[in-house]
């Protein structure tokens, strides 16, 4: 049994520790008599577990002595604790509901610069050796595929890169680069980082008043106004078309929370969270905070410092900064609520704008939902009244929506050049918009060259050794690339099966559209933004700043260009390929592509000019391209809703989504098999349980994966099942088990 806990203000001789590892479990440990005042409920201790010494969180507290031997508490290091008891009850809240151990969810509710101390200001570069040439050499032939990756890069890039966007790009560990290292092929040097760029971009930004609200604005601003002065928890969704001015009315919601003394949270997805974004906040507050995933572990511990010490009245960041430690939480803002970037996808599983939710009952809070195109499920409780819906029908500034134009690619007059990809009407509206001096957005959601290389006659495709994916061509290193793994091969020569002298290239990617750009465009000049030329950790910023400057006339990526962004002199927009995502077995393929589409024609026509988007599509009639270029939400909203009430899935039904994966495809299907059966005999009758199946990607980075999918009416039903998951016995060595409370994604 636990000790019994005792006041806050107690010297405890006993503590229940709750560490970060995947275990349903919390510690006892005693704590030496000259500890005892730095170790109670929410502080950090050092514990000895199984030979090593592991940081974890006092979860409870007692004087009791224990009946079983117990170990003592090696250093206990915070003055004051760490996580105050609201966050504590969050933790305790992501525990049981995600079905992960309470020291995994309080791990991820404080950075790492926090629970292990910052290694300063200090960050590692990585670059090719003087010598790398002959070193590289004499091991020719010994290099793992990981290392030939990272060299791949650094060749272009002899600046060199940050260890971790390194890291990031090649995907790959740290591990192999320490390698090349150690051999003297790359070398590893410490620089000073010079603050980070998104608070250096706040500190410069020159102060702005409020604005005049529309009619529209008003309404919402008011309704806000009024729940932060009752001072009581209420959800708002405020669904806005593109344009409509949403961030004006957070803004002002804002000003009235901070005058009553209370601090503001703002979530946005990591890839929104730019100078321009961050620029907008910090022109009309001066105590801003920043909290994101480029930082170093310093500037976040910093950062995260000043939060607690009650320094910073808004907090700004992605799916982590719902976790930021102000002192008096008062409004929450999710802008582009929509955005499956708020569901973390390793334990703890957790979606930040649900926990938002409950954090801001708790505190009492106003929680404000944005977006041109919310998730269904939002939509639903704001048609059921759990939320309340406020509406921005319009734009700004008497500014008229987009007009567009939506084109079918399988028409024969759009082919006017063998295997073009942008067709005539796109072209026709780039030449008129460019003639015009305005700039141009295109969107293609899908980075590379080429999606596959294929044999023409026999049906041959390059495919990646390790995952159930066909490889992607990107002609800028002239090699087939994995998008799951990061397997790389050089394309063959000659088809392996039936011998044929030449494979050939199908899809179309980001690379496609910017050679076929330049052809057709000589004069204008064009920049890329996908994850490949994007590699850098300044480089999205750098050319979000050029093309703001009107440096860059067109602009091509993937969905990264598609939200956020804010710029007058855009005319067009163009989507090459509309249906991209439409023919993947989701169920929110339909509603992803909707908002995909709605969302970056929404970057055209800001300022004075009109703006005009040419949607090129296969499916021309499909009601998700259909009503994203009219812009209805509403309409798209109802024939959804009722094909998922139809088919059971959320909002009307909750899910539980089980993978089960392992190298040997045996194994994976017996445990696939007991998991079912624990699912079967935990489940309540009005559950349905789908499999266990293949996905439909069966092997992933070489493990075998199955999947058990649980629907269920009530989250209660789903949490009875999580519980006896946690509780059934472990899988056999060399097979992991991770369930998904609320998934995003079943592929």
């Amino acid at each position: 049994m636990p000790p019994e806990p005792t006041t806050t203000d107690a010297r405890p001789a006993y503590v229940e520790v709750a560490l970060d590892l995947p275990v349903d479990r919390l510690f006892t440990y005693r704590v030496p008599a000259e500890q005892r005042t730095h170790a109670d409920v929410g502080h950090r201790v050092l514990v000895p577990f199984r030979g090593r010494s592991l940081m974890g969180f006092v979860a409870g507290v007692g004087d009791a002595e224990p009946d079983f031997k117990v170990l003592d508490v090696r250093e206990a290091p915070d003055a004051h604790a760490l996580l105050g008891p609201e966050l504590l009850e969050l933790g305790r809240f992501i525990a049981r509901y995600y079905g992960t151990s309470l020291g995994e969810a309080l791990a991820a509710m404080v950075p790492r610069g926090v629970r292990h101390k910052g290694k300063g200001h200090r960050r590692r570069r990585v670059t090719l050796a003087d010598d790398a040439k002959a070193v590289e050499r004499d091991a020719a032939g010994k290099l793992s595929e990981p290392q030939q990756r990272i060299l791949r890069r650094l060749r272009k890039h002899p600046e060199g890169f940050l260890l971790t966007d390194l890291c990031r790009a090649a995907h790959v560990s740290v591990s192999p680069v320490q390698t090349l290292a150690k051999h003297g092929i790359v070398a590893l040097t410490t620089e000073r980082s010079h603050g980070d760029a998104l608070e250096e971009a706040a500190r410069e930004a020159p102060h702005t008043e409020p604005l005049d609200p529309t009619d529209d604005q008003r309404r919402s601003i008011d309704a806000l106004i009024a729940a932060l002065d009752a001072e009581r928890y209420r959800t708002f969704l405020l669904l806005g078309v593109t344009g409509s001015g949403k961030t004006e009315v957070y803004l002002q919601a804002m000003a009235r929370c901070i005058a009553q003394g209370r601090q503001a949270i703002v979530l946005v997805p990591e890839i929104a969270l730019t100078p321009q974004t961050v620029k907008r906040f910090r022109g009309r507050f001066d105590r801003v905070a920043v909290l994101h995933s480029g930082m170093t572990d310093a500037e976040r511990a910093k950062a995260w410092r000043r939060i607690k010490a009650g320094e910073a009245d808004v907090v700004i960041g992605p799916r982590s900064a719902i976790f930021a430690p102000v002192p008096r939480l008062g409004l929450l803002v999710v802008d582009e609520e929509h955005e499956t970037s708020f569901k973390q996808q390793n334990a703890p599983r957790y979606h930040a704008r649900d926990v938002g939710l409950v954090r801001a009952k708790a505190a009492g809070a106003v929680v404000v939902l944005g977006s041109a195109t919310p998730a269904l499920e939002s939509y639903k409780n704001a048609l059921d009244g759990r939320y309340e819906l406020l509406d921005l029908p319009r734009r700004v500034g008497g500014r008229s929506l987009p007009s567009v134009q939506i084109v079918d690619r399988t028409s024969g007059e759009e082919r006017q050049r063998r295997r073009a990809h942008i067709g005539r009407t796109l072209e026709i509206r780039m030449r008129e918009a460019l003639t015009a001096g305005g700039q141009v957005i295109l969107l293609q959601n899908r980075r590379g060259y080429a999606t596959s290389v294929a044999c023409p006659r026999c049906g041959f495709l390059v495919e990646c050794k390790h995952c159930d994916v066909t490889l992607t061509f990107h002609r800028s290193d002239a090699v087939a690339m994995c998008h799951l793994c990061g397997h790389e091969r050089r394309v063959p020569g000659a088809c392996p099966d039936c011998a044929l002298p030449r494979l050939e290239f199908r899809g179309v990617g980001t690379q496609t559209v910017e050679e076929e750009l330049e052809a057709l465009f000589p004069d204008a000049r064009v920049a890329r933004m996908d994850s490949d030329s994007m590699a850098t950790r300044d480089a999205y910023e750098d050319v979000l700043g050029r093309f703001e400057a009107g440096a860059i006339d067109v602009l091509v990526g993937t969905q990264m260009i598609a939200k956020g962004l804010d710029f007058p002199n855009v005319r067009l927009v163009g989507i090459v390929s509309a249906d991209t995502a439409l023919a993947l077995p989701d169920f929110r393929a339909g509603e992803r592509t909707f908002g995909l589409l709605a969302q970056v024609s929404g970057r055209a026509g800001r300022g004075d000019a009109d703006g005009r988007v040419v949607v090129q599509t296969t499916m021309p009639n499909h009601p998700a391209i259909q009503l994203a270029a009219e812009q209805d939400y509403p309409k798209f909203a109802r024939g959804a809703l009722e094909d998922r009430e139809q088919f059971g899935y959320p909002p009307f039904r909750r899910l539980l989504r089980v993978v089960v994966r392992g190298k040997r495809p045996e194994a994976v299907a017996d445990r696939a098999r007991d998991v079912q059966q624990v699912i079967v005999r935990s489940a309540s009758p009005r559950a349905e349980i789908l499999g266990p199946a293949v996905p439909p990607i069966g092997r992933v980075q070489g493990f075998h994966r199955q999947q058990v999918i649980v629907k269920a009416p009530e989250p209660r039903e789903i949490a009875t099942v999580v519980r006896a998951l946690r509780a059934a016995k472990r899988p056999q060595r060399g097979v992991e088990e991770a369930w998904d409370v609320d998934p995003v994604g079943v592929l």
